[in-house]
């Protein structure tokens, strides 16, 4: 009994099995009815609405003979019928795009990834059926299509990128970088597809989108082929830079920049400036020293490179080696108001700790006559840089007047003290 028993349970397995090919093949009947109403682009509406429904109706159909472990045969035709179908959906989606007409994005990139995941699952189940040569009609024209789809997903991008939604556009730039590690289908195709000379670009993109997104885990596996952009280096680094502060790593951030900035010190003005910003608030004038030789050792006439030491130089009070740094930064741009600036300010702290040096001391007047000669001195120093930075800045009276009014006062011209301090009345 117990023979015959499992004797018809095989029968019914079987019986099974021939129902579910049976299916798809009604399927593709369907399928061909489905083909024959889209090729016809005079339909009626009716006629359109007819294709509707059967594309609906074979899509339904299908879907069970996927899962189904009945499925023998036919499986690889059931795959293909329905990357067909979903062809059938994406084109007219498509012509839209290419002809300037407003589209569903949406339905488009779905359709089309779609129809690439069924064309990928036909061809595993042709290599599982060990179907060739002509008993596979579905390997090579699908094979076809696969690297002849890939733009579309980058298209898809563009499309949500524009408009704003960053997590469809980084899983649509995502499905577009990873293309060639998914799609076995490819073959010996997947190599030229990974050297596609747009990847770097592309990979900038999908970090633009993961930045927007919050999405740390994406943005930092394709930010390294990002990197390779060289036609937007400077906004691929700053915006590398900017991510890994959302990360809240610092360490990582300051290691990445001083590569950066080392590698081309000419072209990282804003991550100079943050660096040396973030030592500078710490009070870390050593690391910042450090930062700035570093910068200055592949170029010694960094405008900014001087310009940094010259802030740590003055931060210690080693004010004449600041001024030189300073005056490095302005052979470098001679009209950098801020070197200008700085370098006066210097001038006037040298000239006011010598003066304090003298508070208390018991001297005569010739004696104290000479012992003020190197304060004058000093803020006669300052002067040419503070009128520099009124002749660039002559809108700016806030930043100048005051310490040109400071630099008259102790050079006793009181014509000009009193010019400047009318503008700071």
């Amino acid at each position: 009994m117990k023979k015959l028993f499992f004797a018809f349970a095989l029968l019914a397995v079987a019986g099974t099995a021939i129902a579910q090919d049976k299916v798809v093949r009604k399927a593709r009947d369907l399928k061909e009815e489905v083909q024959n109403l889209v090729a016809n682009r005079e339909r009626t509406e009716k006629e359109t609405a007819q294709m509707e429904q059967k594309l609906q109706q074979c899509m339904e159909m299908l879907e069970p003979t996927f899962t189904s472990p009945e499925t023998k045969k036919e499986l690889a035709n059931a795959w293909d019928i329905k990357a067909q179908l979903h062809k059938y959906l994406f084109s007219p989606l498509l012509d839209n795009v290419i002809n300037k007409q407003p589209t569903d994005t949406t339905a488009l990139a779905e359709n089309i990834y779609a129809t690439l995941d069924a064309m990928e699952e036909c061809y595993k189940a042709v290599q599982a059926l060990g179907l060739k040569g002509e008993k596979d009609p579905y390997t090579m024209p699908n094979k076809i299509d696969v690297v002849r789809f890939r733009p579309y997903i980058a298209y898809c991008g563009q499309m949500f990128f524009q408009n704003g939604q960053h997590t469809q556009a980084l899983d649509a730039f995502s499905r577009w970088l990873n293309y060639p590690q998914k799609f076995t289908i490819l073959g010996a195709d997947a190599e030229t597809l990974a050297s596609d000379e747009q990847a770097p670009q592309i990979a900038y993109y999908a970090c633009l989108c993961a930045y927007f997104a919050k999405d740390h885990k994406a943005f930092n596996e394709f930010i390294p082929k990002a990197r390779e952009y060289a036609q937007e280096k400077d906004q691929v680094n700053q915006l590398y830079m900017a991510d890994l502060i959302e990360q809240g790593d610092t360490v990582t951030w300051l290691k990445v920049g001083r590569e950066i900035v080392t590698s081309d010190p000419a072209s990282s003005d804003a991550i100079i400036q943050n660096i040396m910003a973030y030592y500078l608030n710490r009070g870390m004038n050593a690391d910042a020293l450090a930062f700035a030789d570093d910068i200055l050792a592949v170029d010694a006439s960094s405008k900014l490179g001087n310009y940094a030491k010259g802030i740590v130089l003055m931060n210690t009070k080693k004010y004449e080696d600041a001024v030189t740094s300073f005056d490095k930064a302005i052979e470098a741009d001679p009209e950098f108001s801020d070197a200008y600036f700085n370098a006066g300010v210097c001038w006037s702290n040298h000239g006011y700790d010598i003066n304090e040096s003298l508070s208390g001391k018991k001297m005569t007047d010739a004696q104290f006559k000479e012992a003020v000669k190197p304060v004058k001195a000093a803020y006669e120093k300052a002067e040419p840089y503070f009128l520099k930075v009124k002749e660039l800045e002559p809108d700016n009276s806030d930043k100048w007047a005051s310490r040109l009014s400071t630099v008259y006062y102790i050079l006793g011209d009181k014509a000009k003290q009193a010019e400047m301090d009318k503008l700071l009345e």
